[in-house]
């Protein structure tokens, strides 16, 4: 009871009756008598009509049980008033749960009509099972990859990534019974090699606090690399110091560019996307080149300086007339950016230095 507890206020320059009213409008909105909220409330009728007729204000214990009964939040209580955006999120909140049951049930239904029907199939046809492993192997690989993400609550990536892992050690070794197991031991040292960077990277993230970015990067580069000789190993041939390597090398030196730029370097935003500009500009010739050297096709040094001229037509052995004309409006913009950010990084200074004399003249007067 109110009366032997303590009662709470609405929000300060709320009278009574407004707070009596808007208790009395959401009972009636919920559909219910005094005699019924107060019975759910273990109070008397008496006390439900005195807060109706504003002559009291309910216990503070009471509040989440007028809340549950009558459908609304604790600020809407002590504001006496609808929360438009608070029920709005809610409303959103709940849309997006339905949405996401809605997804989860669409794909478990798909995943179980194509698993039934690849069954049958495999059972009508062949009257055993052999490529069916396959199927089964891929849609539990599939569910690791989009319905198990939604369904796991906690430790979610590792759960999600472990799941992932197994269905294709699974996948693969399926793979050897349908087609041999020749392959599976080359098969296995490749998912071995691949399976390196998703889990380097959750480790990474997970256990270290610093240079996360520039960490990850680097991990990213040398997967390539080990990934590109696991390849080599099982394939053989003459193509990984001829050609990946270089390749490789040329890609990930523009790519560490990139991320130096726009990483470490302590420059207006519009100056580091001049350098980017920059960069991808001079990277055009510099692949032609490269592409030259590596394949014999031509000259790597008449191909780079083939950029610098002014006269457009491309002669027989030189980079099309599109390359060089992508180039020039790639350098053209990179100027643009650079006259850009340093007309904003002088205007910056000036306002600086502007402001810098008046907070020091008012700092003296204030000493005075």
């Amino acid at each position: 009871m109110e009366e032997n507890g303590r009662s709470v206020s609405p929000a300060a320059g709320m009278d009574k009756k407004t707070f009596a009213g808007f208790i009395a409008n959401k009972r009636r909105t919920a559909g219910m008598t005094q005699e019924e909220l107060a019975r759910r409330l273990y109070v008397t009728n008496t006390t439900v009509s005195k807060w109706e007729r504003g002559l009291s204000y309910p216990d503070i214990s009471l509040v989440p049980g007028i809340c549950r009964e009558l459908g609304i939040s604790e600020h809407e209580f002590f504001t006496a008033c609808d929360d438009c955006s608070a029920r709005r999120v809610q409303k959103d909140a709940r849309r997006w749960q339905k949405l996401v049951r809605g997804w989860q049930t669409f794909f478990c239904v798909c995943y179980g009509v194509a698993i039934l029907t690849c069954f049958l199939c495999d059972l009508a046809v062949f009257h055993r099972l052999d490529w069916f492993w396959i199927v089964l192997t891929s849609i539990l690989l599939a569910f690791s990859l989009t319905t198990l993400p939604l369904l796991v609550k906690r430790c979610r990536a590792v759960v999600c990534l472990a799941s992932a892992t197994v269905c294709l050690l699974l996948l693969l070794l399926s793979c050897g019974i349908y087609a041999g197991m020749a392959a599976v031991g080359r098969g296995l040292a490749i998912l071995a090699a691949s399976l390196l960077l998703p889990w380097g990277l959750y480790a990474l993230w997970h256990f270290c606090d610093r240079y996360r970015p520039a960490l990850s990067l680097l991990a990213l580069t040398a997967w390539t690399y080990l990934l590109l000789l696991v390849i080599w190993l099982v394939t053989g041939g003459d193509w990984l110091f001829a050609l990946a390597f270089p390749i490789a090398t040329l890609s990930y030196a523009f790519v560490w560019i990139y991320f130096a730029v726009g990483y470490w370097l302590p420059l207006h935003p519009c100056l580091k996307a001049a350098a980017i500009t920059a960069v991808t500009a001079f990277a055009i010739p510099a692949g032609t080149g490269f592409a030259d050297l590596l394949t014999g096709s031509g000259n790597p040094a008449m191909s780079f300086t083939a950029y610098f001229r002014w006269n457009l037509s491309a002669a027989a052995g030189e980079p099309s007339t599109g390359n060089r004309l992508v180039f020039l409006l790639l350098l053209a913009a990179a100027l643009l950016l650079l006259i850009v950010g340093l007309v904003l990084v002088l205007r910056q200074r000036n306002r600086q230095s502007t402001s810098s004399p008046k907070t020091s003249g008012g700092e003296q007067k204030s000493g005075l």
